[in-house]
C-alpha cells in the first residue's frame, strides 16, 4: 500500500501525462480537497484523469444558487455532492432517543430533502451528471448496540431515506446515488475516520483508506461518463474452471462445491449475475470445440452452460484473431469487450495486438479473481433497464432468427416467417430512459449521431414544435424491445426535420427502418406538415445509413464533408408500411 507521501508524488507526475481529463467538482459537508493526489492517482488507473475541485465545507446552497459562483465557472464534466447527517445536524444522533416515531423520521427526512434540493437546484445550472452520497451511520454513538433492530433508531431510519433518496434521485435526470454507506460499510465504520484527522481538519476518511474512497468515486465517475463494456470474453482453462480440458478430461476439472473447486464455481455465479445485467459472456480458448461443449454440457457442478455464452470461439487460433471473430459475430466494437485470462502470456499478446481492448489483470491466486473483475470500471451501470435485462436472451433469439435465413428461399420469405409487429408511439415516462439511452449508444445506423440529455429530450417531447418517436418489435422468436428513435422538429412553416433517426443494428435489413420512417411522415402529416428535411451527418461507424435518403426519394438541398441535408414532400407516394411487419401503434404514455 503506497503512503500518501508516495501517492502525491504519483499524482504530480500522473498529472502532467496527456490522458483525457474530466473535471469533477465536489460539495461537501467536510473537508474533502484531501482526497485530490488519489482522485488522480486511481482515475488513471481507470484510463482517465479526474481534475477535482473542492468547494469550501458545508456551503451547498450557496455554491449551487449562484449562477456567479466559482463552482459554475468550473464548467465541470461531473458533481459528487456528499452530505452527512451528522455534519448538517449535529446534534441528531443525540437527541433522536429522546423523540416519538414521527417526529424522529421528520427530523432525519429534512436532512435528505435538503439534498434533493440541492440536486434539483443543480440539474437546473448544469447538463454534467450528479452523484449523490447516501447516507451512512455515525459512528461516534454511545450506546447504540441494538439501534439496528430498533425501529425508531438513526440506522433504521437511515436505511429508509436511503430508499426514498434513490427513489428521487430516479426522477431527476442523470442524477445518480453515489454509495458512500457501502464504502464505509466495505472499510469499517469504526475504521473509516481518523479522530485526530477529523477533530483537526475536518478530514473524515482516514489516510489508509482514501485510495478505496477515491477508486470508488473515480469509478462512479466514469460509469456516468465513458462507455460501459458490453461484452466479457472468457478464457477457460485456470479460468472458469481449474484444471486443463485437454489434459484432465472433464472430469478431471476442479469445480464444485470444495475448495479449491468453490473459488471457480462462485466465480462461474457472478459471471451469471453479469450476464442478467445485460452483458454478453463470450468464451475464447485454445481448445477443441466439441471438447468444450461437452464440458459445458456434462460437467455436474458447472453453473455456465452453452446457453449462456453469446459467442464461443474454441480453436488453436490466437487469442486477438478470436476477439475479433466475437466481436464481428456480436455486431460489437472490440473496444467494448473485456478480456479474462489467467496467463500472462495471452494478456500481453492480446493488449499488444488489440489495446483497445481492456484485460483484466488476474492475480495468481484464484482466491483474487472475483476482486480483480470487481475493480473493472466498465462493469458497472448506473441505470438497469428492462433491454439490459433481456439483452443476454435476445442474443439467443438471434440465433434462432439467423436459423431461420439461412433456411428461407429468399428475403420475402424470411420476413414473412419472422412474423414481427411493431408498436409505435410518442415518448412517455416508460420509454423516456430507453430512447435516451439509445441516442447517447448508438452509432452505427444513425443518421446524424446527435447526444442529448434526458431533460432536453424531455422538453422536445412536450413541446407542440417537436415529437420523439419510438417503434418497439417483437417477432415470432422474442421482444426486441425499443428499437427505433426519431425526434421531430418543426423546422419553419409547414416543414419539419427529422433532427434524429436511429435504429439498433439488431433489426438492420428487416423493414423496420422503413416502416419507422412511413410512421414520422404521418406524425409530421397530423401536426400539419407537408414537407421532412432530412440530415446526414458522416461519422466513422455510420457508413451504413449514407444512403438512407437517396434511396428513398430524398432531393439533396445542400452538401458539405460535414453533413448532407435532404428534403421530400409528403406526398401521396411517400413509403407506405411494409406488409410484412404489423402494426400496432400505442396511444398515451
Amino acid at each position: 500500500m503506497s503512503t500518501p507521501a508516495e501517492i502525491m508524488r504519483q499524482a504530480r507526475t500522473l498529472k502532467a501525462s496527456g490522458v483525457p481529463t474530466r473535471k469533477l467538482a465536489v460539495l461537501s459537508s467536510f473537508t474533502a480537497g484531501f482526497l485530490e493526489p488519489s482522485l488522480v492517482v486511481e482515475s488513471h488507473g481507470l484510463g482517465f484523469a479526474l481534475s477535482p475541485w473542492f468547494g469550501p465545507f458545508n456551503q451547498f446552497e450557496q455554491l449551487v444558487l449562484s449562477p456567479a459562483s466559482e463552482l459554475w465557472a468550473q464548467q465541470p464534466d461531473a458533481l459528487w455532492i456528499a452530505m452527512r447527517v451528522e455534519d448538517v445536524d449535529p446534534r441528531l444522533a443525540s437527541e433522536l432517543p429522546a423523540l416519538d416515531a414521527k417526529a424522529a423520521a421528520e427530523r432525519v427526512g429534512r436532512v435528505r430533502a435538503r439534498l434533493v434540493s440541492v440536486v434539483k437546484a443543480a440539474r437546473e445550472k448544469t447538463k454534467a451528471p450528479i452523484l449523490v452520497s447516501n447516507f451512512a451511520p455515525p459512528s461516534a454513538v454511545l450506546g447504540g448496540l441494538f439501534d439496528a433492530g430498533a425501529p425508531g433508531s438513526l440506522p433504521s431510519l437511515l436505511l429508509a431515506e436511503n430508499a426514498a433518496l434513490a427513489r428521487e434521485l430516479d426522477g431527476i435526470a442523470s442524477a445518480h446515488v453515489f454509495d458512500w454507506a457501502g464504502v464505509v460499510a466495505a472499510v469499517g465504520a469504526e475504521r473509516f475516520t481518523d479522530p485526530r484527522l477529523w477533530h483537526l481538519g475536518r478530514v473524515v476518511c482516514a489516510a489508509a483508506h482514501q485510495p478505496r474512497l477515491a477508486r470508488a468515486v473515480a469509478r462512479s465517475a466514469a460509469a456516468v461518463s465513458l462507455a460501459a463494456l458490453e461484452g466479457v470474453v472468457l478464457d477457460l482453462d485456470n479460468t472458469l474452471w481449474g484444471g486443463v480440458l485437454g489434459d484432465d478430461g472433464v472430469g478431471g476439472l476442479v469445480l464444485g462445491d470444495d475448495h479449491p473447486g468453490s473459488v471457480f464455481k462462485q466465480f462461474q455465479l457472478a459471471l451469471l449475475g453479469l450476464r442478467s445485467r445485460g452483458f454478453l459472456l463470450a468464451i475464447a480458448s485454445k481448445n477443441e470445440r466439441a471438447t468444450v461443449l461437452e464440458a459445458l454440457a456434462s460437467h455436474p457442478e458447472m453453473v455456465l452452460r452453452q446457453e449462456h455464452f453469446a459467442a464461443i470461439e474454441a480453436s488453436w487460433d490466437p487469442k486477438p484473431l478470436a476477439l475479433q471473430r466475437i466481436a464481428q459475430q456480436l455486431n460489437l466494437g472490440v473496444d467494448s469487450l473485456l478480456f479474462v485470462d489467467d496467463n500472462p502470456v495471452e494478456r500481453a499478446t492480446v493488449r499488444a495486438a488489440l489495446p483497445q481492448v481492456q484485460v483484466v489483470e488476474l492475480p495468481a491466486d484464484p482466491l483474487g479473481y472475483l476482486d480483480a473483475l470487481k475493480d473493472v470500471p466498465g462493469l458497472d451501470r448506473p441505470k438497469l433497464l428492462a433491454e439490459d435485462k433481456r439483452r443476454a436472451e435476445m442474443y439467443r433469439e438471434d440465433e434462432a432468427r439467423e436459423a431461420l435465413e439461412a433456411t428461407a428461399s429468399d428475403v420475402g420469405e424470411f420476413l414473412t416467417k419472422l412474423k414481427m409487429v411493431a408498436q409505435v408511439g410518442l415518448a412517455g415516462p416508460s420509454t423516456l430512459e430507453r430512447i435516451h439511452q439509445l441516442i447517447n449508444k448508438t452509432n452505427q445506423f444513425n443518421l446524424t449521431t446527435r447526444r442529448y440529455e434526458l431533460d432536453e429530450v424531455k422538453r422536445v417531447a412536450a413541446s407542440p414544435e417537436g415529437r420523439v418517436a419510438w417503434l418497439r418489435l417483437s417477432d415470432a422468436y422474442g421482444d426486441l424491445g425499443l428499437v427505433c428513435v426519431g425526434i421531430l422538429k418543426r423546422a419553419s412553416g409547414t416543414r419539419w426535420e427529422i433532427d434524429t433517426l436511429l435504429m439498433s443494428c439488431r433489426v438492420m435489413g428487416r423493414q423496420v427502418e422503413d416502416a419507422f420512417l412511413a410512421y414520422l411522415g404521418g406524425l409530421v402529416r397530423e401536426a400539419g406538415g407537408t414537407e421532412l428535411l432530412g440530415v446526414y451527418r458522416p461519422t466513422p461507424k455510420s457508413t451504413p445509413v449514407k444512403d438512407f435518403y437517396d434511396v428513398r426519394g430524398f432531393t439533396v438541398l445542400a452538401q458539405s464533408s460535414a453533413e448532407t441535408s435532404y428534403l421530400r414532400a409528403l406526398s401521396p407516394d411517400w413509403p407506405a408500411w411494409p406488409q410484412v411487419i404489423e402494426r400496432v401503434e400505442v396511444k398515451g404514455p
